[in-house]
């Protein structure tokens, strides 16, 4: 018998028969970071640049949120109360979920691990609060727009 491989989460989507061309709709995506301020201030940020964005305060709510609905993209702080960021990347892979960019709180060198832990648990991208408006945007284009292989070379 041969050997099982998954699927990526964009091939599911081009076997399902769902478009990928996103020209009718806005990209949808789950936003789930644990400090209010922080989380209000990313989910207007992306809403100015045309995503239609969806917030939760952890891990769990995030969960129940993909099992409610159809996300292209999931951008996640690491310290969450309940289930925090780096399990929740473990659960999606497990899960063959939508991509996951990983976001800390600052620059200390102790987020700079928790970011090099996401990336090994399944993060396409990683990013600092204070670094969000230059790169989060590009990283979020980088994935959803052409990157077929966005996933591609990750260790689940």
């Amino acid at each position: 018998m041969g050997k099982v491989v998954p699927l990526s989460y964009r091939a599911r989507l081009r076997r399902s028969g769902r478009r990928l061309d996103q020209s009718r709709r806005p990209w949808q995506l789950l936003l789930a970071y644990a400090g209010k301020a922080k989380r209000e201030y990313l989910a207007t940020f992306l809403t100015s640049r045309n995503y239609q964005v969806t917030a939760c305060r952890n891990g769990r709510d995030a969960l129940d949120q993909l099992a409610a609905a159809h996300f292209d993209l999931v951008v996640t702080g690491i310290l969450m109360p309940y289930l925090d960021g780096l399990e929740l990347v473990r659960a999606l892979r497990r899960r063959a979920g939508p991509p996951v960019i990983a976001m800390a709180d600052s620059s200390h060198p102790m987020d700079a691990l928790y970011l090099r832990n996401a990336t090994l648990c399944g993060a396409v991208a990683t990013h600092t609060f204070c670094e969000a408006a230059d790169g989060l945007p590009a990283s979020i284009d980088w994935v959803l727009r052409g990157r077929d292989d966005a996933t591609k070379g990750v260790v689940w």
